[in-house]
């Protein structure tokens, strides 16, 4: 074979591992979620049947970074700022983070003065912080939950961590009710006593009745996050939801459904993130009971 054939024939070999890697399931969240079996249906991601989220105070596990987060102005200036540092104080820069559902880093934020979350994904810098845009109506007038999930290239697991953001003046009004023109038509939840394993489905329709055809969003359907209706540090803890695959879903008032290991008993918000054109966020509680 001659040299020119040879590399033609290693750069097509190369090039087609790639695209096959790139189709198989992210295998990063199995901290997040217990018996991680994803499956691809569509070029989308789901979970597996047996799969579950689980509920976690990030501190309690003991992960060996920090996570700091400052809010950098208001206004046309909304924007936010944040270091991840490792145990020598180290900040962790683009490279040393894999995609974990597209994305480097999940920031999720929690408002303190009335319900609100938004599912971020900051951008790196190259001093070492990653810079964030703040949502627009989000109030930080009596601070903010900020928890981060990511996965380091070196061991590829998902790891999370978590920091409490201060009261920030200058606050904006909500724009329009949250999920704006989405409601959730129908919520059911199959379990309702801690540690057992619960079916959370969702059935959303647009408030206008036209059908509602979701986007993927990060490589699948919609992503939720549970978190509890307490505001109180020591309340603090959350659970990163991923679909899973239970038919409904391509309705014309579509379905998501989510596994979920119940925490300990309490009130609940489950915040469900999803796109129809613009991303939205809809609220549902969930309550357990002893």
């Amino acid at each position: 074979m001659s040299p020119t054939r040879q590399t033609i024939w290693l750069t097509g070999l190369a090039l087609a591992l790639f695209l096959g890697l790139r189709r198989l399931p992210d295998t990063h969240c199995a901290l997040l979620h217990a018996d991680h079996q994803p499956v691809v249906a569509d070029g989308l991601e789901f979970c597996g049947v047996n799969e579950e989220a689980n509920f976690y105070r990030p501190r309690d596990l003991k992960f060996p970074y920090a996570l700091k987060v400052d809010l950098l102005g208001v206004g046309s200036a909304r924007m936010g700022r944040l270091v991840l540092a490792d145990e020598d104080g180290r900040p962790l820069l683009d490279y040393q983070l894999a995609l974990t559902h597209t994305r480097k880093l999940h920031l999720h934020l929690r408002s303190l003065a009335q319900p609100g979350y938004a599912h971020l994904h900051p951008v790196a810098r190259e001093d070492g912080g990653w810079t964030f845009e703040l949502p627009v109506g989000f109030d930080f007038s009596a601070g903010a939950h900020a928890y981060v999930d990511f996965a380091p290239v070196r061991n590829g697991r998902v790891v999370l961590a978590e920091a409490i953001l201060p009261p920030h003046p200058g606050s904006l009004p909500l724009p329009e009710p949250v999920g704006g023109p989405l409601v959730v038509a129908n919520f059911t939840q199959s379990a309702q006593h801690p540690a057992q394993s619960a079916l959370l489905r969702l059935r959303l329709r647009r408030a206008d009745g036209v059908p509602l055809k979701l986007r993927p969003l990060m490589g699948t359907l919609g992503h939720a996050v549970l978190v509890s209706a307490d505001t109180a540090e020591s309340a603090m803890g959350y659970a990163h939801l991923h679909p899973s695959l239970e038919g409904g879903e391509y309705d014309l008032e579509p379905t998501l459904s989510f596994r979920l290991r119940l925490p300990k008993v309490g009130a609940y918000d489950l915040w469900l993130h999803v796109d129809d054109g613009v991303d939205r966020y809809l609220r549902v509680p969930v309550i357990v009971t002893p």
